[in-house]
């Protein structure tokens, strides 16, 4: 009878034990936060820098005018809160822009206190030389910089891609990059078996009088790329300065006189740019001039994200015989249908090229 008693008493026991603990615990304990880096975005930027943040960019500044274009054309002109007074300056971008876009000043010299107040995931800016001049100042602010040229025509995927990366928009960073490759490859295969016999002497020049292009510099590549030769592509100066003298003794088969969108709205404007280069004095010995080989081209396809239309118009010009099927104009129409709307509004090429 007492074994008895002893276990009931023990049941009854374990029973008030669990009885209790049920009892006690009210709700469901708040869950301890586990952080993982699964939102996390990477890619390189044109420093060759691995970049690494917390999440895709929501809110980005761009101080490179060729970087605002370039997320523009992926779709992700909605991102930007900020930009440079070139980007200000340029109609076409600023349609595609939210309307409150804030000027943040000088691409070279961007003012920090703004670009603060605007909280932005990061700031899109040229590398190496073109970097701004007060980057301290900006990453003393606790500020993050991504260094992308999208101009040069080496690094134009890349940089496509890692933006697409940077936004979450690789999808349609994908369908620009395979625009660029499809007529890169198409420029590459006509030209890539030219012999240096084959390859026209190119003087290119700059904005400004008597300035041109050295080896590697956006101009020179393009010359390069499309058939051409550059006939100061043995200067190691990005951008050197020469005289009309050193022109005429190289005797280029062309030239090509670059200049800003803003100054030029119609033909005679562009007719007056050209005037000025073939009307300088000895240059009219200079075979380019001697065989109406003198051109106008604007900037925006001379490089940048449009780059890739000045491909097809210089490829066109020195070697017609090779792209009688191509219509640089076309292409053109493509690019602003699918990425740009109203890109093809404009003069870039004087005199104009004929399909």
């Amino acid at each position: 009878m007492a074994t008895k008693l002893r276990l009931l008493a023990s049941c009854a026991l374990l029973l008030i034990i669990i009885m209790s603990a049920g009892c006690t615990q009210t709700s469901n304990p708040t869950p301890t936060p586990v952080v993982t880096h699964e939102s996390a975005v990477k890619f390189i930027d044109s420093s060759g820098i691995e970049i690494t943040l917390p999440h895709e960019a929501r809110r980005i500044i761009a101080t490179n005018s060729d970087c605002a274009e370039m997320l523009i054309a992926i779709g992700a002109g909605d991102r930007i809160v900020g930009v440079s007074d070139t980007v200000i300056n340029n109609k076409l971008l600023m349609q595609q822009l939210p309307a409150n876009v804030a000027n943040v000043g000088s691409w070279s010299t961007p003012n920090v206190e703004v670009m603060a107040s605007l909280k932005p995931d990061v700031i899109v800016c040229y590398a190496y030389a073109n970097k701004p001049k007060n980057i301290e100042e900006i990453w003393a602010a606790n500020l993050t910089i991504v260094s992308l040229d999208c101009y040069k025509l080496s690094t134009l995927t890349a940089d496509a891609r890692a933006l697409g990366m940077m936004t979450g928009k690789s999808e349609k960073a994908e369908e620009y990059v395979a625009f660029l490759e499809k007529y890169l490859k198409m420029v590459k295969d006509r030209t890539a078996k030219l012999n240096a016999s084959e390859r026209p002497l190119v003087y290119w020049e700059s904005y400004t009088a008597y300035s041109t292009v050295g080896k590697n510099a956006a101009g020179d590549q393009m010359i390069a790329f499309t058939g051409g030769a550059n006939i100061a592509g043995d200067n190691t100066t990005t951008y050197p300065k020469v005289n009309a003298e050193w022109i005429i003794n190289r005797n280029p088969s062309f030239i090509i006189k670059t200049f800003s969108a803003n100054d030029v709205s119609t033909s005679e404007d562009a007719g007056r740019i050209l005037s000025g280069v073939t009307s300088r004095p000895g240059f009219e010995k200079v075979d380019a001039v001697k065989s109406g080989h003198v051109y106008a081209m604007s900037g925006n396809i001379a490089s940048g994200a449009r780059s890739i239309i000045g491909i097809v118009y210089l490829a066109k010009l020195f070697h017609p015989e090779l792209y009688e099927d191509i219509d640089p104009n076309a292409v053109l129409k493509e690019y602003a249908e699918k990425y740009v709307p109203g890109a093809d509004k404009a003069i870039y090429v004087y005199p104009p090229i004929s399909s």
